[in-house]
């Protein structure tokens, strides 16, 4: 088996694996690179190591657009094998998709009709359930982080090869814990907290968080992705304004993706740890659905929640909050997790306060603005050695993390007695 290191070598998004045998070629995830600036666009325009047309199959560990994002694309790029991946991750791809075709249209990248070709190419697999392409055997793991998300273990000629995928932490509310590796001569991981701790607990965080917006009286924003964190998130809350009804407030939901990843949180409740509890949460959301509805909130005082999407307010409904309370002073931003790196979210993080709304308006924010990695649904350092040790691998290689991440990570896994460890670039190949 040969393999070429494509996406998320250089960065956390994009990621992109071939993996070739003498039977054909496949792509473990087919993901965008998210960024504003230009940099970050012309990664998803580099020409293919592969024509999309020569490919099998391309194999999805979850669906996060830095994971799916780019499949239209491929399809319109000539791409007619099958696109594999888990039930809820099928359900969550497609509304991710579509709503990304609406943004990539205006720069005919890639539209509606190319993410409508692609969805009768997806054939889903369950965990554990082995499948062939190209000669080999393939099964997903559970991976925590989202609904559904998976590790992927591929074996030919008596090797194994497995792919973390993006690994979910140990103590997530709401879902279970990902499996164990198992032993492996190859391992290819995430690093995207590999140089990081976790200390802060996310009760904790959001306990603060709402106890001052109820005290206080002020308005939160609640920057948050739209699959999986915004569950989570308002799976807790609900939980918090049940246990603590002294402190309940408005909460509001202003993002169409997020309602329809609700539907699908709610159709896999069994996938979760608190079934019952999560389909009472997500069912007794207030969403803005309407023009009207927006209207009569803009002019509303504290206390107020507004949770709402994008997560690294790289797009989304979530900047017409933050301009309708730009001046609001007492008015707290959460960041609600990881903030990519030139991303509007990380540049508020390293000082900036110029936003652009939704009709490209500059303001700028003068509110505070809070931010933790409590809330991340990634695997932090100590998990991430945890899950790899299992694997006795005679080598590991590092994606999908920035370059300090990814050295802290190595050195520390070294130190660990896997002294194999290696950090690709783009192009880079790999034979087993």
């Amino acid at each position: 088996m040969k393999i070429t290191f494509w996406g998320s070598t250089d960065d956390v998004t994009g990621s992109m694996t071939y993996v070739q045998t003498p039977e054909g070629y496949i792509l473990i995830d087919c993901g965008l690179v998210q960024g504003e600036d230009k940099e970050s666009k012309n990664k998803n325009k580099l020409p293919y190591p592969i024509d999309p047309s020569e490919l099998t199959a391309i194999i999805i560990t979850h669906a996060h657009l830095d994971h799916t994002g780019l499949i239209p694309r491929m399809v319109r790029d000539g791409f007619r094998g099958r696109v594999y991946c888990t039930p809820a991750t099928s359900r969550l791809m497609q509304i991710i998709l579509m709503d990304s075709a609406k943004l990539n249209a205006e720069n005919n990248f890639y539209d509606t009709k190319d993410v409508n070709v692609s969805i009768p190419l997806i054939k889903t697999i369950d965990w554990n359930e082995f499948f062939e392409v190209i000669g080999a055997k393939l099964h997903f793991i559970s991976a925590g982080h989202i609904l559904g998300a998976s590790s992927l273990v591929i074996e030919k000629d008596n090797k194994r090869i497995v792919f973390s995928g993006d690994l979910g932490r140990f103590d997530d509310p709401i879902l279970l814990p990902h499996q164990p590796c198992p032993e492996a001569d190859i391992v290819i991981m995430e690093s995207t907290y590999g140089n990081r701790t976790r200390h802060s607990s996310i009760d904790d965080e959001l306990k603060k968080f709402l106890k001052v917006v109820a005290k206080e009286k002020r308005i939160g924003i609640i920057a948050s992705f739209a699959v999986a964190r915004a569950q989570t998130l308002l799976t807790l809350i609900h939980r918090f304004h049940q246990n603590n009804p002294e402190y309940k407030v408005r909460v509001v939901m202003d993002s169409p993706m997020m309602k329809a990843s609700n539907s699908v949180y709610k159709r896999f409740k069994h996938l979760t740890l608190q079934s019952d509890e999560v389909f009472d949460a997500l069912d007794d959301i207030d969403a803005i659905e309407y023009q009207k509805e927006w209207e009569s909130l803009r002019s509303k005082s504290g206390p107020l929640i507004v949770v709402s999407s994008s997560g690294m307010l790289t797009g989304g409904r979530i900047g017409r909050h933050l301009l309708n309370w730009h001046n609001d002073k007492k008015a707290i931003l959460l960041l609600a997790g990881y903030q990519g790196a030139n991303t509007p979210g990380r540049n508020l993080l390293e000082g900036a306060r110029q936003l652009r709304g939704p009709d490209d308006e500059v303001f700028e924010w003068q509110g505070e603005i809070w931010h933790s990695d409590a809330f991340s649904s990634h695997a932090d350092q100590g998990e991430l050695i945890e899950w790899v040790k299992s694997s006795k691998a005679s080598h590991i290689f590092l994606l999908h993390g920035e370059a300090n991440a990814k050295n802290v990570l190595s050195a520390k896994l070294k130190e660990q007695g896997m002294k194999n460890v290696s950090i690709p670039v783009r192009g880079e190949t790999f034979e087993i």
